[in-house]
């Protein structure tokens, strides 16, 4: 009974190792795809749009985040790193923006609402690590992002 157990433990994983890079292949066939085609301007400007997006949404939902965690443990400062903008400056500061937007209590999903908190995101891509800090006004006598 305890070498069936390993077995039938064993098979699972190697069944689930497969379908993880039958999906990064898809992944890697369209990339490829996409890039032997020149994109025109529009498909960039749809492009970019559609990351500015996601971009916010990001922002919004650690903004939630944040603004939890401060409630609980009394945070005044945060540091923190974003995925979606990959290191692009312009697509980082959107996202402290969406951080420290005012919640909407009405709205169904609740976005940012972290502008009291003094934050630090940073972003890496392949060729550039943007960082931008934001430290609200209340607590600019305790610190100045220079720095920080």
């Amino acid at each position: 009974k305890k070498e069936a157990a390993p077995k039938k433990e064993a098979a699972p994983k190697k069944e689930a190792a497969p379908k993880k890079e039958a999906k990064g292949d898809k992944k890697g066939k369209d990339a490829a795809g996409a890039e032997a085609s020149p994109p025109s301007a529009e498909d960039l400007e749809k492009k970019r749009k559609d990351k500015l997006k996601k971009v916010i949404k990001e922002g919004g939902k650690r903004g939630v985040e944040i603004e939890g965690a401060a409630d609980m443990g009394g945070l005044q400062f945060f540091c923190t790193s974003m995925e979606t903008p990959e290191g692009d400056l312009e697509l980082l500061v959107e996202s402290m923006t969406a951080m420290n937007a005012k919640s909407d209590p009405t709205e169904e999903e609740r976005k940012g609402g972290s502008g009291h908190i003094g934050k630090m995101i940073f972003s890496a891509g392949t060729e550039h690590l943007a960082v931008v800090a934001y430290v609200p006004e209340e607590k600019q006598a305790e610190l100045v992002c220079e720095e920080w």
